[in-house]
């Protein structure tokens, strides 16, 4: 932590978090702790804050950055500010980029190549399945996976990367000692060992109606490219897509079913000009200094087939034959059977105890 560190805390305590004053005051005074010392008359000469903005430096001691420091001190967390050579440099680069960034672990080394990954929080199968995919690739070859810690596509972001042996960026849309999301704490925890969470906010910092949108330009910020994996018609993912648009990074949407209100958002961002992805390939092919093997690029998994050695009943076995490689919902399988329900479902369990089918929510299974 530099020594400037403490003026951009109080800064950020005065003036709020995503403003492009900070950036403005940083380039306009290298020496930030000389504009502190200046005082008022220095402040409105700047030609960048308001009488509102001076009355509330005016009202924000200094001892207000202490104590946070303080608090990050116990905490173990670092605090990284403009000026300080761990600073990312892509961040740097975007409107309004948070003056401060506390730190549980350690970003990774800024020439990586890094990609951010976002995507609804009712992530459907499909879904998690290729976000994990595609996270574990980039983490394999060395890149970096940012992704936003909700439950959903960022969880299978952050988790392909980690259980690959890579990096991730966790961004917060609260500070980094706020109970949010406990069920990911661990998550998180396995994230900050190899690689960073992050966030703007002070450590007990709360969750708002604007911290995750704001952290939303942080996650594209710190990217190479943003891949969104699924995302209906209205997701907050498309405002993640916006700022990577706006911040000239590159977008990326996973295609998906065009019947699924899950991939409203996506399929649109292709048409409006996204890169379409299939598979690593069609990402990696952005950034030829990386390169994948066809057998590790592909999402494609094979189709489980009927197996003719099954020792099961003759109920168990009508069942089986008409489960199908994509879920069917219990219904179809009794009309399709023509038997009641009370023995489709005994047929059912005798399948799933044997490895033969799996269940899956909402009464749906599926062969295996």
């Amino acid at each position: 932590m530099t020594n400037a560190a403490k003026y951009y805390i109080w800064l950020t305590i005065a003036l709020g978090y995503n403003t492009p004053k900070l950036k403005a005051l940083s380039e306009l005074y290298p020496d930030i702790a000389a504009f502190y010392e200046a005082g008022e008359m220095e402040w409105r000469l700047s030609g960048v804050l308001r009488s509102r903005d001076i009355e509330a430096m005016l009202s924000t001691p200094l001892s207000a950055a202490l104590s946070v420091i303080a608090d990050c001190n116990r905490l173990g967390y670092t605090v990284i500010s403009f000026g300080d050579p761990d600073y990312p440099r892509r961040l740097y680069e975007i409107y309004a980029p948070p003056a401060v960034l506390y730190v549980w672990g350690r970003l990774p080394d800024p020439d990586r190549l890094t990609l951010s990954m976002v995507g609804t929080r009712s992530a459907t199968r499909y879904g998690k399945q290729v976000a994990y995919s595609i996270a574990a690739s980039i983490a394999s070859l060395g890149g970096v996976v940012v992704s936003g810690g909700a439950v959903g596509i960022d969880t299978m972001a952050h988790t392909g990367a980690v259980e690959a042996g890579g990096k991730s960026i966790c961004v917060l849309g609260c500070g980094l000692h706020y109970r949010y999301l406990m069920q990911n704490f661990e998550l998180r925890r396995s994230v900050a060992s190899s690689g960073a969470v992050i966030s703007e906010y002070p450590p007990d910092f709360p969750s708002g109606k604007f911290t995750f949108p704001n952290r939303n330009r942080i996650i594209s910020g710190l990217s190479d490219g943003v891949i969104v994996v699924e995302a209906g018609s209205k997701s907050g993912s498309l405002i993640t897509a916006s700022c990577a648009l706006e911040q000239d990074r590159d977008v990326f949407a996973v295609m998906g079913n065009i019947t699924s209100p899950y991939s409203e958002g996506t399929n649109r961002l292709i048409k409006d000009g996204a890169v379409p992805v299939t598979d690593i390939s069609d990402i990696l092919q952005c950034y030829p200094q990386y390169r994948v093997s066809n057998a590790a690029s592909s999402l494609v998994e094979p189709v489980p087939e009927h197996r003719e050695d099954l020792d099961v009943s003759d109920d168990a076995m009508a069942v089986y034959r008409v489960i199908t490689a994509e879920p069917i919902h219990i219904d179809t399988v009794t009309s399709l059977c023509g038997m009641p329900v009370s023995r489709v479902l005994c047929a059912l369990t005798e399948l799933e105890l044997c490895g033969a089918v799996a269940g899956e929510p909402g009464r749906m299974y599926k062969l295996l």
